[in-house]
């Protein structure tokens, strides 16, 4: 008896808890109801700003931000090996294109041509010989072509001696400022030895990268417009050298333009500067602020203020200028459409626009 009478008692007590946590969590689910009926109160008008909409002239200008680059640079080697005797460069110098800048020892060069001078004039002679005697049928065609052989051999050596002699002239190859050398007179140099850094100024080229919207806009030759940012209102006419073929990671094209460096505002390598492409107008389209639409511009929908109502609209969009967005279908003219606030609405929601 004892013992089903401790049972009842468990029993009883196990369903009074239970009792006392469901009550407990259907008083909890009715003050959560209140709540949500209060806030829902509280917040049944929602705050927005709103824009107009309006027609807008479509233009396809654009500016691009980019680096000053040299024209042309080079470094300046050794064609051949041998001591340099005279130097008529130093860092900082113009040099011309054409202008002699080091000579390098050439005594052993010139006695060589000198052998080589007499080696040519025996052949010569051997050569006229055979083919004298070859009218007279006194030798062969094989012996004359023997001295042919030999004479052109000996005329080639000439002539190689003759280009190597030149070569101990270094000559500068292109116009510009030394900027880096890299020898002294007295020097042993061995063919491919740096001997100078030549950077060419009268000339610069500015690398831009133009968006993929953009680049089949510009043509090989086409000129325009470069500031520096460090002549703020003095302008300078590049001319477009190069097209990249393939875009960036970024889906970029690198643009080379060239331009004249002027003496009167110098502008040095690695300066910025802004170019500014600038074309003719394309008409007129309606617009709203890109921060208008919500989701994507392939399924865009925007919130048009109707009076004190958010009307929830789907619209077919066009072309980007900037910040603004063109609308084809789907909106008129003087319409107003929510730009902040619209997180919060869904469609038919009471607003109140801010102004």
């Amino acid at each position: 008896m004892k013992k089903v009478f401790k049972i009842l008692q468990i029993v009883l007590i196990t369903s009074a808890i239970i009792g006392s946590i469901a009550f407990t969590l259907y008083s909890n689910k009715e003050k959560t109801a209140e709540r949500t009926k209060m806030v829902e109160k509280t917040v049944s008008v929602f705050p927005v700003v709103v824009s107009k909409v309006a027609i807008q002239t479509l233009s396809s200008n654009f500016n691009a931000t980019g680096t000053f680059e040299p024209y042309r640079e080079l470094v300046l080697v050794s064609e051949i090996q041998g001591r340099v005797i005279s130097l008529q460069l130093d860092k900082g110098n113009y040099v011309a294109e054409g202008q002699v800048l080091a000579k390098i020892d050439d005594q052993m060069l010139q006695r060589e041509l000198k052998i080589a001078q007499i080696n040519y004039d025996k052949r010569l002679k051997d050569l006229q010989r055979f083919e004298n005697l070859q009218k007279s049928n006194a030798t062969t065609e094989v012996q004359v072509e023997e001295a042919r052989f030999a004479f052109q051999q000996a005329e080639q050596q000439i002539e190689a001696l003759k280009e190597r002699l030149a070569k101990t002239l270094v000559i500068a190859p292109i116009s510009g400022i030394i900027t880096k050398k890299t020898i002294e007179k007295g020097s042993y140099l061995m063919p491919g030895t740096p001997i100078a850094d030549i950077t060419e100024i009268n000339r610069l080229k500015m690398i831009i990268k133009v968006a993929e919207k953009d680049i089949l806009q510009i043509k090989e030759g086409q000129t325009l417009t470069i500031k520096a940012d460090v002549y703020p209102n003095k302008t300078f006419q590049g001319t477009i050298r190069n097209i990249a073929i393939k875009a960036d990671a970024s889906k970029r094209y690198e643009v080379e333009v060239d331009l004249q460096n002027q003496a009167d505002s110098p502008i040095k390598a690695g300066m910025y500067g802004i170019a500014y492409f600038d074309f003719s107008a394309k008409g007129s389209a309606l617009m709203i602020p890109r921060k208008a639409i919500i989701g994507s511009l392939k399924d865009a929908k925007v919130y048009v203020a109707k009076g004190d109502i958010a009307e929830l609209r789907t619209i077919q969009t066009g072309t980007t200028q900037g910040e603004m967005v063109e609308v084809i279908t789907g909106l008129k003219e003087g319409e107003a459409v929510i730009i902040t606030g619209q997180i919060n609405l869904q469609n038919g929601a009471k607003i109140s626009i801010i102004k």
